[in-house]
């Protein structure tokens, strides 16, 4: 496990790009890269002995949102200015910060993660409201109904697993008209997306056979697969 720790902070060290320019975005980009680093540690389920560091992890997180909130939330940079909710966001995240430790200092890690979740949608949902759409935003969504079609395949409701398949498909697609980002190679990038794409047809195919006994460990693979490259994009 720790070896995983290493990988992911060499990413989060690494991928240090950004889709926009401003001040604002830069900073977003790299507190979830953060968030995610942290997210990671709950999703495979940290022993109760290293929730000291997990609590350390958030309260940083947390510091680095009254940051962004103390600089950005009653100046908005011109693109998000027209937002008439701007401000509601800066709240909400820091609802969600302060649940998400007080459920670790609970010691309720599955509760916990599913505030990585939310957190994730809230900074997509600024970006879509804005106009502001990235790769990783559109990857965002990918994962949320590759999960949820794997859900329902769990309770062997196969049409509508097929049904959400369809649309991750289709969502595939577009990933895949998306220019690669002007600081990442266009063969790199082209590749990360087969391996998002060979990973999700892996899953399809299980889903298709009615395999109930291979889907947790094709979505294991997706899910290793996507964070690494999801991750670079943000």
């Amino acid at each position: 496990m720790k070896k995983v720790f290493v990988v992911i902070a060499v990413l989060i060290a690494l991928c240090g790009l950004s889709f926009s320019e401003n001040s604002f975005d830069t900073e977003l980009s790299g507190l979830r890269k953060s968030i995610i680093g942290m997210c990671a540690q709950l999703q495979m389920g940290q022993p109760k002995e290293n929730q000291e560091q997990l609590l350390k992890e958030i309260d940083v997180i947390i510091n680095g949102w009254e940051r962004i909130t103390a600089t950005y939330k009653n100046t908005p940079p011109a693109e998000y200015a027209k937002d008439p909710a701007w401000k509601s966001y800066f709240n909400e995240a820091s609802d969600n910060f302060q649940i998400m430790r007080q459920k670790v200092e609970g010691k309720d890690y599955n509760r916990a993660m599913q505030f990585c979740g939310l957190n994730c949608a809230l900074f997509v949902k600024i970006h879509q409201v804005n106009g502001r759409i990235s790769i990783s935003d559109k990857l965002f969504p990918l994962r949320m109904n590759v999960r949820m079609a794997v859900s329902m395949a769990k309770a062997e409701n196969w049409t509508g697993a097929q049904e959400i398949l369809r649309q991750c498909a289709k969502q595939l697609q577009d990933i895949k008209k998306i220019p690669n980002p002007p600081a990442v190679d266009k063969t790199i990038y082209k590749s990360d997306i087969s391996q998002i794409e060979q990973s999700y047809n892996s899953i399809s195919k299980v889903i298709g056979k009615h395999d109930t006994q291979g889907i947790d460990k094709q979505l294991k693979s997706f899910m290793g697969n996507f964070g690494k490259i999801y991750l670079k994009f943000i």
